[in-house]
């Protein structure tokens, strides 16, 4: 008996010492998946009039236009290779079906939905999506440039597929392939405008899809560079920072002091071929030595302001973009595809850039201090716990108490 008080008291000590722990717990349990509070950041109205806009659900009983964003988020976060990986998966879960408003699933289903439901209504949630994430933010400072215009680079990435499955994507002769063209504002590191083509055709072919912002800052490599494309920056009283051509015929007009040590020329001109007339005004041209590569690099730009330096180093930030695209392909599932229509690549595209923006946006709310990886594991390993997103991401997170009904801590499973 006088242990058995003895324990009684004790238990009574804890439960007095942690009481706010307890109910952080218990209102963890309460809440929804990771996966529902990630999707919960769409608006649903906005999702709803995307889909009438488009007609995706017209006819359709069992699977909807939703159900196939919930799939492809899930698909996505938890590594899922294969159609048949991703229905296996989900089989073996067939009590969440209810919260994810899931009816039936199968292979047939699936890719059915993957070829027929317009890729433009998940094109169009991206885009819904970061405007409202941009307009909560607010916007963002660059540490490493003294100026204040938004810098922006211009950049693609091929990615390969399998000819005899994508017999639509030619690349080569036995290969297949799309390109996938980014405009990436460097500041807060997220995608702006995302645009496609077959692998084959030359990023010059897409210059002209890019809107173009006044008082902008645009940087992007020679395979961009064309006079139309220059011209229509600077007509629309924007800058750019490019690498000249080897074949580039220009005119030295004035030879400026060299600013820096590692300036070897900073030039204004005008070009001299024959189609200068498509770009007739002023340029500048620098030529600048790298310290690490120990090669002299030529820069083509038509601001007039900044200094050599500077334009040298706006055209290093072009790596912010290379980087992005290693992160969406060693992490989202871009690189191996469930459904083998233009259609269905479309969409599973747009589906990685949507879990790539929710996993941003859920940083940015949670206000934690990991970076993208860590919190992109972190919501991957535990997509299906009821936990609060804010105490997920919390650096030290509050440790698992026993509820006190003798069954341990217990996660409970749901979408």
């Amino acid at each position: 008996m006088l242990l058995i008080s003895l324990l009684k008291d004790i238990v009574g000590l804890l439960k007095s010492s942690i009481p706010q722990q307890l109910q952080e717990i218990n209102s963890m349990f309460k809440s929804k998946t990771v996966l529902l509070q990630m999707q919960s950041l769409i608006s649903r109205y906005d999702f709803k009039n995307a889909v009438s806009e488009y007609n995706g659900d017209k006819g359709v009983k069992v699977f909807s236009t939703k159900n196939l964003l919930s799939v492809m988020l899930y698909m996505h976060m938890a590594s899922k290779q294969s159609l048949r990986d991703v229905i296996d998966s989900l089989e073996s879960k067939r009590n969440l079906w209810y919260h994810l408003g899931l009816q039936s699933l199968s292979r047939n289903n699936l890719s059915y939905a993957l070829q027929n439901r317009p890729h433009q209504i998940f094109a169009k949630t991206f885009y819904t999506l970061l405007g409202r994430f941009h307009n909560e933010r607010g916007r963002v400072h660059d540490k490493r440039f003294k100026f204040k215009m938004p810098l922006r680079t211009i950049d693609s990435t091929t990615i390969s597929l399998c000819l005899s499955l994508f017999d639509w994507a030619h690349f080569r002769k036995k290969k297949g392939g799309i390109k996938l063209h980014v405009l990436l504002n460097n500041r807060d590191q997220l995608p702006e405008f995302v645009n496609y083509s077959n692998a084959e055709r030359h990023d010059i072919t897409a210059a002209d899809s890019f809107p173009i912002a006044s008082n902008s800052m645009y940087v992007f490599d020679k395979g961009y560079s064309c006079f139309d494309f220059l011209a229509k920056i600077n007509t629309n009283r924007a800058y750019f920072v490019t690498r000249t051509k080897t074949n580039t015929q220009y005119r030295i007009l004035e030879r400026q002091k060299k600013s820096h040590p590692d300036i070897r020329a900073d030039w204004i001109v005008q070009f001299s071929s024959y189609k200068s007339k498509d770009y007739p005004e002023k340029l500048r041209v620098v030529r600048y030595h790298d310290q690490e590569t120990k090669k002299i690099y030529e820069f083509m730009t038509n601001n007039f302001t900044l200094s050599a330096k500077s334009i040298a180093d706006i055209y290093k930030s072009r790596w912010d973009i290379e980087l992005f695209f290693k992160w969406i392909k060693q992490n989202l599932k871009i690189k191996t595809f469930i459904g083998t229509s233009e259609n269905a690549v479309r969409i599973q595209i747009w589906t990685a850039l949507i879990t790539f923006l929710l996993t941003e946006y859920i940083r940015f709310i949670s206000k934690t201090s990991f970076p993208i990886l860590k919190t992109f594991r972190v919501l991957s390993e535990n997509l299906l716990f009821n936990m609060e997103l804010s105490e997920l991401l919390l650096k030290k997170p509050p440790p698992l108490i026993d509820t006190g009904r003798g069954d341990g801590v217990q996660l409970v499973l749901g979408f």
